[in-house]
């Protein structure tokens, strides 16, 4: 077994299950008040550290993913899997700091926002969401060509990847579509089954020296 094939569709794989468990563990809030006010209460609650670093880990199994599918498929799907890369990487620079923002908890209690809380905000919006959309366009090309998935896992990934987009793309200004948080759980489950697959058929390929 080549490991070097392998690992990335483990950490792939790993990082649909650290995605949606760093979901389910994210702090929420009450929902009143603005939304500096709202944000603080999500910062010091002791889950905001381990879901976010759960969440670091995701995206780094996710662009570890992105990567080892760029010479893959279609070249529709090898042009989406290396934008996907990039903004993958990109994107786990913006978790860092997202979990960093815990240590800007205190300086938000008076309710009023800092240049921190402005910088994350511009990270959650568009980082986050450009994430969410280069993903579900890798789900939905790659299973609609069959070359990454199926159609099956198209539709996982593409529904998750646009939910957590535009719940991410919308938070800074408004809670509407909060609920679709949980729904982005749908791609962490096309990561699994495309790097559990991956794994699976690597392992079965003779290592050529």
């Amino acid at each position: 077994m080549d490991t070097r094939r392998t690992l990335p569709f483990a950490l792939l794989a790993l990082g649909g299950l650290a995605f949606i468990a760093g979901g389910a563990t994210h702090p929420g809030d009450s929902g009143s008040g603005t939304k500096t006010e709202q944000l603080h209460e999500m910062l010091v609650q002791t889950s905001w550290y381990p879901s976010h670093a759960l969440l670091l880990l995701g995206t780094v199994g996710f662009a570890a993913g992105a990567a080892a599918l760029r010479d893959r498929g279609t070249a529709a799907t090898r042009s989406v899997a290396r934008v996907a890369t990039v903004v993958g990487t990109v994107a786990i620079l913006g978790m860092a700091v997202h979990l960093l923002e815990g240590l800007n908890a205190d300086a938000l209690a008076d309710g009023r926002a800092n240049l921190f809380a402005q910088v994350q905000a511009v990270n959650e919006t568009v980082v986050d969401a450009a994430w969410g959309l280069a993903f579900a366009a890798l789900a939905l090309v790659g299973g609609l060509t069959r070359s990454i998935g199926n159609v099956v896992t198209a539709a996982l990934g593409a529904v998750g990847g646009a939910a957590f987009a535009l719940a991410s793309a919308t938070i800074a200004f408004t809670d509407a579509f909060d609920p679709l948080f949980p729904v982005s759980a749908l791609l962490g489950t096309w990561a699994i089954s495309i790097g559990v697959s991956g794994t699976r058929e690597n392992a079965k390929t003779p290592v050529t020296v």
